[in-house]
């Protein structure tokens, strides 16, 4: 049986994906850290100021924090309070582990129904933002829907892989 792919090495176009999708929020968490250093700077310098900085900060950490969840729930990065999980027997640790991967594709698919209906209904009234910048509103919309769907495909790939080790093992068990 062959090693399992390490992160240095991606596996398919999925973790290609995921890898670029978590670099850009890599790159815009830099730049929103320019952004403030170089306001404040010049804000306390009084050289200038930039009044669009906060709002663009806001659409950065927006933008970080759907862009940056995939790679993180891949990662198994998430905030996880595993002091009753880690109790169970093994079944029942995986189990529950099962359902908790159900439970997020079933709630990432919803999410992504409702995204879609939410960027249709924004696309098809042509409403715009008007604070610092002004542009569609459907703009700010527009990353859910396909983040939901990555999100929805990782949960999804993960009880495939569950069920491919079950097999593996029920396999290697009987024989």
């Amino acid at each position: 049986m062959a090693a399992p792919p390490t992160p240095a090495s991606p596996r398919s176009w999925l973790d290609l994906l995921i890898d670029a999708l978590a670099l850009v929020a890599a790159a815009l968490l830099v730049l929103l850290t320019a952004l403030i250093l170089v306001d404040v700077g010049t804000r306390s310098l009084r050289v200038f100021t930039l009044p669009w900085s906060l709002e663009a900060s806001e659409y950065m950490l927006y933008a970080i924090t759907f862009l940056g969840a995939p790679w993180v729930l891949r990662e198994e990065g998430h905030i996880a309070i595993e002091l009753v999980v880690e109790r169970l027997a093994p079944r029942r640790r995986q189990l529950v582990r099962r359902l908790t991967d159900v439970l997020g594709a079933a709630v990432c698919a919803l999410l992504f129904y409702y995204a879609c209906k939410v960027l249709w209904r924004s696309y098809e009234a042509q409403t715009m933002v008007h604070k610092s910048f002004v542009f569609p509103e459907w703009y700010v919309f527009v990353i859910v829907p396909p983040v939901m769907l990555l999100l929805c495909g990782i949960y999804l790939r993960r009880i495939d892989r569950a069920a491919a080790a079950r097999a593996a093992a029920a396999t290697s068990d009987g024989a």
